[in-house]
Protein backbone atom coordinates (compact mmCIF):
# COMPACT_ATOMS: atom_id res chain seq x y z
CA UNK A 1 0.00 0.00 0.00
CA UNK A 2 1.40 3.34 -1.06
CA UNK A 3 2.68 5.95 2.01
CA UNK A 4 -0.08 8.67 1.61
CA UNK A 5 2.68 11.02 2.27
CA UNK A 6 4.19 10.11 -1.20
CA UNK A 7 0.97 11.05 -3.09
CA UNK A 8 2.07 14.38 -5.40
CA UNK A 9 -0.87 17.02 -3.76
CA UNK A 10 -1.43 17.87 -7.62
CA UNK A 11 -1.83 14.68 -8.42
CA UNK A 12 -4.32 14.16 -5.42
CA UNK A 13 -6.26 16.97 -6.12
CA UNK A 14 -6.65 15.18 -10.39
CA UNK A 15 -7.95 11.90 -8.35
CA UNK A 16 -11.01 13.50 -6.70
CA UNK A 17 -12.01 15.93 -10.05
CA UNK A 18 -15.26 14.86 -11.46
CA UNK A 19 -16.32 15.42 -14.26
CA UNK A 20 -20.21 16.05 -15.93
CA UNK A 21 -21.13 13.77 -18.61
CA UNK A 22 -24.59 14.25 -18.66
CA UNK A 23 -27.66 16.56 -17.07
CA UNK A 24 -31.24 16.13 -17.08
CA UNK A 25 -33.55 18.78 -15.92
CA UNK A 26 -36.27 17.35 -13.56
CA UNK A 27 -38.03 20.86 -12.81
CA UNK A 28 -37.34 24.57 -14.05
CA UNK A 29 -38.83 27.10 -11.19
CA UNK A 30 -38.75 30.88 -11.21
CA UNK A 31 -35.35 31.17 -10.81
CA UNK A 32 -34.15 27.30 -9.44
CA UNK A 33 -33.40 24.63 -11.71
CA UNK A 34 -33.57 21.49 -10.19
CA UNK A 35 -31.18 18.61 -12.38
CA UNK A 36 -29.42 15.19 -11.67
CA UNK A 37 -26.02 15.47 -13.09
CA UNK A 38 -24.66 11.77 -14.31
CA UNK A 39 -20.52 12.58 -13.17
CA UNK A 40 -17.70 10.71 -13.92
CA UNK A 41 -14.64 10.23 -11.65
CA UNK A 42 -11.08 9.91 -12.65
CA UNK A 43 -11.06 6.24 -12.54
CA UNK A 44 -13.63 5.76 -15.13
CA UNK A 45 -16.57 4.98 -12.53
CA UNK A 46 -19.67 7.42 -12.82
CA UNK A 47 -22.36 7.95 -10.33
CA UNK A 48 -25.76 10.54 -10.18
CA UNK A 49 -25.39 14.04 -8.22
CA UNK A 50 -28.77 15.84 -7.53
CA UNK A 51 -28.28 19.29 -7.87
CA UNK A 52 -30.29 22.93 -7.13
CA UNK A 53 -28.83 25.54 -9.95
CA UNK A 54 -29.40 28.75 -8.68
CA UNK A 55 -28.09 32.04 -10.00
CA UNK A 56 -25.97 33.36 -7.19
CA UNK A 57 -26.98 36.09 -4.05
CA UNK A 58 -25.82 39.02 -2.04
CA UNK A 59 -26.01 40.11 1.51
CA UNK A 60 -25.42 43.20 3.21
CA UNK A 61 -23.83 44.38 6.60
CA UNK A 62 -25.29 47.74 6.63
CA UNK A 63 -23.86 49.66 9.28
CA UNK A 64 -25.20 53.46 10.10
CA UNK A 65 -23.41 55.96 11.75
CA UNK A 66 -24.45 54.49 15.47
CA UNK A 67 -22.74 50.98 14.76
CA UNK A 68 -25.92 49.66 14.86
CA UNK A 69 -26.09 46.98 11.93
CA UNK A 70 -29.74 46.45 9.98
CA UNK A 71 -31.25 43.61 10.20
CA UNK A 72 -34.62 42.11 8.52
CA UNK A 73 -37.15 40.16 10.44
CA UNK A 74 -39.30 37.63 8.04
CA UNK A 75 -40.73 34.32 7.69
CA UNK A 76 -38.98 31.68 6.22
CA UNK A 77 -41.40 28.45 4.94
CA UNK A 78 -38.43 26.16 4.82
CA UNK A 79 -37.72 26.95 8.25
CA UNK A 80 -41.07 26.97 9.07
CA UNK A 81 -40.39 30.14 11.20
CA UNK A 82 -39.44 33.90 11.85
CA UNK A 83 -35.75 34.55 10.82
CA UNK A 84 -33.34 37.69 12.00
CA UNK A 85 -30.83 38.41 9.13
CA UNK A 86 -29.17 40.68 7.45
CA UNK A 87 -30.58 42.15 4.10
CA UNK A 88 -30.11 39.78 1.18
CA UNK A 89 -31.21 39.19 -2.19
CA UNK A 90 -30.82 36.79 -5.56
CA UNK A 91 -29.17 37.93 -8.54
CA UNK A 92 -31.62 38.92 -11.56
CA UNK A 93 -31.09 37.06 -14.78
CA UNK A 94 -32.28 38.74 -17.92
CA UNK A 95 -34.89 36.47 -19.23
CA UNK A 96 -33.83 37.06 -22.89
CA UNK A 97 -29.53 36.83 -22.84
CA UNK A 98 -29.07 34.88 -19.87
CA UNK A 99 -27.06 37.17 -18.43
CA UNK A 100 -27.08 37.29 -14.64
CA UNK A 101 -27.07 40.63 -12.92
CA UNK A 102 -23.22 42.23 -11.23
CA UNK A 103 -23.82 41.87 -7.56
CA UNK A 104 -22.14 44.83 -6.95
CA UNK A 105 -25.58 46.48 -8.38
CA UNK A 106 -27.72 44.00 -6.76
CA UNK A 107 -25.91 44.44 -3.12
CA UNK A 108 -27.15 48.15 -3.57
CA UNK A 109 -30.64 47.50 -4.78
CA UNK A 110 -31.23 44.55 -2.48
CA UNK A 111 -30.15 47.48 -0.08
CA UNK A 112 -32.69 50.07 -0.68
CA UNK A 113 -35.68 47.77 -1.24
CA UNK A 114 -35.41 45.92 1.72
CA UNK A 115 -34.36 48.67 4.25
CA UNK A 116 -35.17 51.76 2.60
CA UNK A 117 -31.50 52.79 2.86
CA UNK A 118 -28.78 53.41 0.25
CA UNK A 119 -25.15 53.62 1.26
CA UNK A 120 -22.17 56.14 0.12
CA UNK A 121 -19.40 53.61 0.82
CA UNK A 122 -18.95 49.85 -0.38
CA UNK A 123 -16.50 47.39 0.28
CA UNK A 124 -16.71 43.44 -1.20
CA UNK A 125 -15.84 41.40 1.56
CA UNK A 126 -15.86 37.43 0.63
CA UNK A 127 -17.80 35.51 -1.61
CA UNK A 128 -18.53 31.91 -0.58
CA UNK A 129 -20.36 28.91 -1.39
CA UNK A 130 -23.28 28.33 0.39
CA UNK A 131 -24.06 24.67 0.14
CA UNK A 132 -21.90 23.29 -2.11
CA UNK A 133 -22.86 19.50 -1.81
CA UNK A 134 -26.17 20.07 -3.64
CA UNK A 135 -26.56 23.85 -4.63
CA UNK A 136 -24.64 26.41 -7.08
CA UNK A 137 -25.29 29.73 -5.50
CA UNK A 138 -22.53 31.88 -4.77
CA UNK A 139 -23.17 34.53 -2.01
CA UNK A 140 -21.52 37.81 -2.37
CA UNK A 141 -20.81 39.31 1.40
CA UNK A 142 -20.91 43.52 1.28
CA UNK A 143 -19.90 45.96 3.76
CA UNK A 144 -22.46 49.33 3.15
CA UNK A 145 -22.10 52.28 5.16
CA UNK A 146 -22.19 56.14 4.94
CA UNK A 147 -26.10 55.26 5.20
CA UNK A 148 -29.05 57.51 3.92
CA UNK A 149 -32.30 57.00 3.62
CA UNK A 150 -33.68 56.69 0.12
CA UNK A 151 -34.50 59.56 -1.76
CA UNK A 152 -37.51 59.79 -4.69
CA UNK A 153 -38.52 56.79 -5.96
CA UNK A 154 -37.59 54.37 -3.55
CA UNK A 155 -37.01 50.88 -4.55
CA UNK A 156 -39.59 48.84 -2.71
CA UNK A 157 -39.54 44.87 -1.39
CA UNK A 158 -40.62 42.40 -4.11
CA UNK A 159 -44.51 41.59 -3.80
CA UNK A 160 -44.37 38.44 -1.97
CA UNK A 161 -41.89 40.00 0.84
CA UNK A 162 -43.18 40.81 3.63
CA UNK A 163 -40.38 42.48 5.45
CA UNK A 164 -39.46 44.32 9.23
CA UNK A 165 -36.62 46.76 9.76
CA UNK A 166 -34.45 45.97 13.31
CA UNK A 167 -31.50 48.17 14.30
CA UNK A 168 -29.04 46.42 16.73
CA UNK A 169 -25.76 47.34 18.08
CA UNK A 170 -22.91 44.41 16.46
CA UNK A 171 -21.49 43.56 19.85
CA UNK A 172 -25.56 42.86 20.78
CA UNK A 173 -26.54 40.90 17.19
CA UNK A 174 -23.32 39.04 17.74
CA UNK A 175 -24.56 37.94 21.23
CA UNK A 176 -27.49 36.67 19.61
CA UNK A 177 -25.80 34.72 17.02
CA UNK A 178 -23.74 32.77 19.71
CA UNK A 179 -27.20 32.18 21.70
CA UNK A 180 -28.86 31.16 18.49
CA UNK A 181 -31.34 33.87 17.84
CA UNK A 182 -29.44 34.93 15.03
CA UNK A 183 -29.98 31.46 13.31
CA UNK A 184 -29.13 31.53 9.00
CA UNK A 185 -26.05 30.50 7.83
CA UNK A 186 -25.29 33.81 6.05
CA UNK A 187 -26.23 36.11 8.98
CA UNK A 188 -23.28 34.33 11.14
CA UNK A 189 -20.87 34.45 8.89
CA UNK A 190 -21.73 37.67 8.25
CA UNK A 191 -21.94 38.80 11.59
CA UNK A 192 -18.91 37.23 12.88
CA UNK A 193 -16.91 38.52 9.83
CA UNK A 194 -17.88 41.99 11.05
CA UNK A 195 -16.71 41.56 14.64
CA UNK A 196 -13.34 39.72 13.33
CA UNK A 197 -12.83 43.37 11.75
CA UNK A 198 -12.21 44.77 14.86
CA UNK A 199 -13.92 47.83 13.68
CA UNK A 200 -17.12 48.37 16.01
CA UNK A 201 -15.79 46.68 18.96
CA UNK A 202 -12.52 46.31 19.33
CA UNK A 203 -11.55 43.73 21.65
CA UNK A 204 -8.82 45.99 23.45
CA UNK A 205 -5.83 47.66 23.46
CA UNK A 206 -3.67 47.17 21.09
CA UNK A 207 0.25 46.71 21.60
CA UNK A 208 2.23 47.23 18.56
CA UNK A 209 2.71 49.35 15.50
CA UNK A 210 2.66 48.95 11.23
CA UNK A 211 5.64 50.23 9.69
CA UNK A 212 5.18 50.34 5.70
CA UNK A 213 7.18 51.93 2.65
CA UNK A 214 5.82 52.39 -0.67
CA UNK A 215 5.36 54.74 -3.76
CA UNK A 216 2.42 55.87 -5.06
CA UNK A 217 2.43 56.58 -9.17
CA UNK A 218 0.86 59.77 -10.06
CA UNK A 219 -1.89 57.99 -12.27
CA UNK A 220 -2.87 56.49 -9.22
CA UNK A 221 -2.88 58.96 -6.72
CA UNK A 222 -5.21 60.85 -9.69
CA UNK A 223 -7.39 58.16 -9.38
CA UNK A 224 -7.76 57.78 -5.79
CA UNK A 225 -8.38 61.36 -5.51
CA UNK A 226 -11.44 60.78 -8.34
CA UNK A 227 -12.73 57.92 -6.35
CA UNK A 228 -12.41 59.86 -2.55
CA UNK A 229 -14.84 62.83 -4.89
CA UNK A 230 -17.05 60.52 -6.06
CA UNK A 231 -18.13 59.25 -2.38
CA UNK A 232 -18.45 62.68 -1.06
CA UNK A 233 -21.78 63.10 -0.57
CA UNK A 234 -22.04 67.47 -1.10
CA UNK A 235 -20.03 66.65 -4.46
CA UNK A 236 -22.84 64.36 -5.73
CA UNK A 237 -25.60 66.36 -4.50
CA UNK A 238 -23.87 69.89 -6.85
CA UNK A 239 -23.24 67.06 -9.48
CA UNK A 240 -27.27 65.89 -9.74
CA UNK A 241 -28.47 69.17 -9.07
CA UNK A 242 -26.26 70.50 -12.08
CA UNK A 243 -27.28 67.49 -14.16
CA UNK A 244 -30.77 68.09 -13.45
CA UNK A 245 -30.86 71.54 -14.50
CA UNK A 246 -28.99 70.47 -17.68
CA UNK A 247 -31.97 68.40 -18.54
CA UNK A 248 -34.40 70.33 -17.90
CA UNK A 249 -33.22 72.73 -19.89
CA UNK A 250 -33.22 70.14 -22.67
CA UNK A 251 -36.88 69.61 -22.67
CA UNK A 252 -37.77 72.91 -22.50
CA UNK A 253 -36.07 72.88 -25.97
CA UNK A 254 -33.40 75.34 -25.93
CA UNK A 255 -30.37 74.86 -28.05
CA UNK A 256 -27.76 72.30 -27.48
CA UNK A 257 -25.36 74.88 -26.69
CA UNK A 258 -27.11 75.66 -23.52
CA UNK A 259 -28.29 72.40 -21.71
CA UNK A 260 -25.17 70.23 -23.05
CA UNK A 261 -22.46 71.76 -21.16
CA UNK A 262 -24.44 71.37 -17.29
CA UNK A 263 -25.26 68.07 -18.25
CA UNK A 264 -21.47 67.12 -19.27
CA UNK A 265 -20.25 69.12 -16.29
CA UNK A 266 -22.47 67.21 -13.72
CA UNK A 267 -21.72 63.61 -15.12
CA UNK A 268 -18.01 64.45 -14.92
CA UNK A 269 -18.88 65.62 -11.34
CA UNK A 270 -20.69 62.69 -10.41
CA UNK A 271 -17.83 60.53 -11.47
CA UNK A 272 -15.43 62.34 -9.95
CA UNK A 273 -13.92 62.46 -13.08
CA UNK A 274 -13.78 66.65 -13.06
CA UNK A 275 -11.00 66.77 -10.71
CA UNK A 276 -8.50 64.39 -12.89
CA UNK A 277 -7.12 67.32 -14.88
CA UNK A 278 -6.83 69.67 -11.85
CA UNK A 279 -4.62 66.91 -9.64
CA UNK A 280 -2.94 66.11 -12.69
CA UNK A 281 -1.37 69.62 -13.47
CA UNK A 282 -0.78 69.91 -10.01
CA UNK A 283 1.01 67.24 -10.21
CA UNK A 284 2.85 67.41 -13.33
CA UNK A 285 6.35 69.38 -12.37
CA UNK A 286 6.77 68.06 -8.77
CA UNK A 287 6.05 64.36 -9.62
CA UNK A 288 8.17 63.41 -6.58
CA UNK A 289 5.86 64.56 -4.16
CA UNK A 290 3.59 61.71 -5.12
CA UNK A 291 6.28 58.92 -6.91
CA UNK A 292 9.24 59.18 -4.25
CA UNK A 293 9.28 56.68 -1.30
CA UNK A 294 6.94 57.03 1.08
CA UNK A 295 7.29 55.19 4.83
CA UNK A 296 4.62 55.72 7.34
CA UNK A 297 4.46 53.70 10.83
CA UNK A 298 0.86 53.63 12.78
CA UNK A 299 1.10 52.99 16.24
CA UNK A 300 -1.51 53.72 19.41
CA UNK A 301 0.25 57.36 19.27
CA UNK A 302 -0.86 58.41 16.03
CA UNK A 303 0.83 58.06 12.72
CA UNK A 304 4.26 59.39 11.30
CA UNK A 305 5.02 60.17 7.05
CA UNK A 306 8.02 60.40 5.95
CA UNK A 307 8.66 61.38 2.58
CA UNK A 308 10.80 63.63 0.04
CA UNK A 309 9.20 66.79 1.84
CA UNK A 310 9.66 65.73 5.57
CA UNK A 311 8.45 63.96 8.62
CA UNK A 312 5.48 64.53 10.71
CA UNK A 313 3.71 63.04 13.26
CA UNK A 314 -0.26 63.31 13.92
CA UNK A 315 -1.90 62.25 16.66
CA UNK A 316 -5.19 59.81 16.39
CA UNK A 317 -7.05 62.82 18.14
CA UNK A 318 -6.39 65.47 15.05
CA UNK A 319 -8.18 63.08 12.31
CA UNK A 320 -11.50 64.66 11.32
CA UNK A 321 -12.15 60.98 9.92
CA UNK A 322 -10.40 58.09 8.12
CA UNK A 323 -12.36 56.13 5.49
CA UNK A 324 -11.32 52.88 3.91
CA UNK A 325 -12.82 53.15 0.09
CA UNK A 326 -11.53 51.20 -2.63
CA UNK A 327 -8.13 49.71 -2.28
CA UNK A 328 -7.19 53.16 -0.34
CA UNK A 329 -6.96 54.38 3.14
CA UNK A 330 -7.92 58.31 3.33
CA UNK A 331 -6.97 60.24 6.41
CA UNK A 332 -8.50 63.56 7.01
CA UNK A 333 -7.52 66.01 9.20
CA UNK A 334 -10.52 68.19 8.20
CA UNK A 335 -8.96 70.18 5.33
CA UNK A 336 -9.15 67.28 3.05
CA UNK A 337 -7.24 64.05 2.73
CA UNK A 338 -3.63 64.45 4.15
CA UNK A 339 -2.30 61.02 4.00
CA UNK A 340 -3.72 58.83 1.26
CA UNK A 341 -2.31 54.91 2.11
CA UNK A 342 -2.94 52.10 -0.66
CA UNK A 343 -3.77 48.77 0.36
CA UNK A 344 -1.81 46.93 -1.12
CA UNK A 345 1.03 48.60 0.81
CA UNK A 346 0.22 45.99 3.84
CA UNK A 347 0.74 42.42 4.33
CA UNK A 348 -2.54 40.55 5.83
CA UNK A 349 -1.64 40.80 9.23
CA UNK A 350 -0.58 44.55 9.49
CA UNK A 351 -3.81 45.59 7.60
CA UNK A 352 -5.80 43.94 10.14
CA UNK A 353 -3.62 45.90 12.69
CA UNK A 354 -4.00 49.08 11.12
CA UNK A 355 -7.82 48.64 11.19
CA UNK A 356 -8.09 47.78 14.74
CA UNK A 357 -5.43 50.93 15.70
CA UNK A 358 -8.68 52.89 13.78
CA UNK A 359 -10.96 51.51 15.78
CA UNK A 360 -9.37 51.89 19.08
CA UNK A 361 -8.42 55.76 18.23
CA UNK A 362 -12.46 56.08 18.05
CA UNK A 363 -13.58 55.67 14.45
CA UNK A 364 -16.41 53.48 13.24
CA UNK A 365 -16.70 51.60 9.97
CA UNK A 366 -18.10 54.42 8.18
CA UNK A 367 -14.80 56.45 9.05
CA UNK A 368 -16.44 58.84 11.52
CA UNK A 369 -15.61 59.00 15.43
CA UNK A 370 -18.08 57.12 17.17
CA UNK A 371 -20.33 59.08 19.55
CA UNK A 372 -19.68 58.29 23.06
CA UNK A 373 -22.15 55.71 24.53
CA UNK A 374 -25.09 56.94 27.23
Amino acid sequence: MPDPTDIDPGQAIDDLSETVVASRVVHQGHYLTFRVDTIERADGSRAERDVVGHPGAVAILAVDPDGEVLLVRQFRVPAGRVLLEIPAGTLDVDAATGAIEDHALAARRELEEETGYRAGTWRHLASFWTAPGFATELMHLWLATDLRPADGERLGPDEDEHLRLERMPLRDAVAATERGEIADAKSILGLLWLDRLHIAAPAGPTDGSVSLTYRIRVSEYVGAVALLTRHSRGIQVFGAVITVIGLLTFFIGTDIATWLPPVVFGLLTLSGLYVVPFAWIGLRRRRELVEGPTTVTADASGITTGASYGQSHVSWELYARIREIGGWFFLDIGTGASNIIPKRAFSPEDLALFRKLIAEAGFGIDGRRKRPTA
